[in-house]
């Protein structure tokens, strides 16, 4: 299949949330987290600021498709997901042994380890290391969060390199969700986490202590003139 600087629509099995935005990139360590220096800060820093380490502004050419995401994931099961890049543009030069690599982040549920990937902060991170470099497609797994958990949000960084330094190389990211069930109602919620304040809610029960007792004084009164009158 002929596949030139369109995205295959059909391959997501997910919501996309945002797709190939300009301004952002990421620092691409050949071992991916497990570089020397790098590891869960690099990682963190990345995922929040990018930075312009394979090009100055993101490219939008070449194709990648992700699978395995579920557009509604069932809890605790875990999924096999898989990203691929499919880019001419940059072609390896005579030599090289690296082609691209990745990072990822996700919000809920873990990445689950193996030798050819680095994981951090217990499975919230997932890049490509030393084992993983030589290609443009990776295979990884996910596990799912706990029922009442909530939404997975997926933040994903790639590039494809030519090997043999940063002139001509290529990066993209796009974030995707995979919906969660409804998270769990506290069943006691305090009136200060409905916004009241203490003074107001004091002051409340003092005007609702006057009312009653203005109807009881206004009964007794009532009720007094009333038998004396019969009387």
């Amino acid at each position: 299949m002929d596949i030139r600087n369109t995205m295959n629509h059909s391959l997501f099995a997910l919501l996309i949330l945002t797709a190939l935005i300009a301004g952002k990139s990421v620092d691409g360590y050949p071992a991916g987290g497990a570089q020397e220096g790098a590891g869960e800060e690099w990682a963190a820093d990345a995922i929040e600021h990018g930075c312009s380490c394979h090009a100055d502004v993101q490219i939008n050419e070449g194709m990648y498709s992700l699978e395995g995401i579920p557009q509604k994931y069932v809890p605790e099961q875990t999924y096999n997901i898989s990203l691929k890049i499919n880019d001419t543009n940059v072609i390896s030069e005579e030599g090289a042994n690296r082609y691209g690599g990745f990072l990822s982040e996700v919000t809920e549920g873990a990445y689950q380890s193996n030798e050819d990937y680095w994981i951090g902060d217990d499975g919230s991170y997932i890049s490509h290391n030393t084992n993983s470099n030589n290609v443009r497609d990776w295979t990884f797994q996910w596990t799912a969060p706990a029922e009442g958990t909530g939404d997975a949000v997926f933040t994903m960084y790639f590039n494809v390199v030519n090997g043999v330094g940063t002139n001509g190389d290529q990066w993209s990211y796009f974030t995707a969700i995979s919906l969660g069930t409804p998270q769990a109602a506290s069943e006691e919620v305090s009136i200060h986490e409905l916004g009241v304040e203490l003074m107001q809610y004091w002051i409340g029960l003092i005007g609702l202590a006057v009312v009653f007792l203005s109807i009881f004084v206004s009964y007794i009164v009532i009720r007094g003139g009333s038998a004396y009158y019969r009387g």
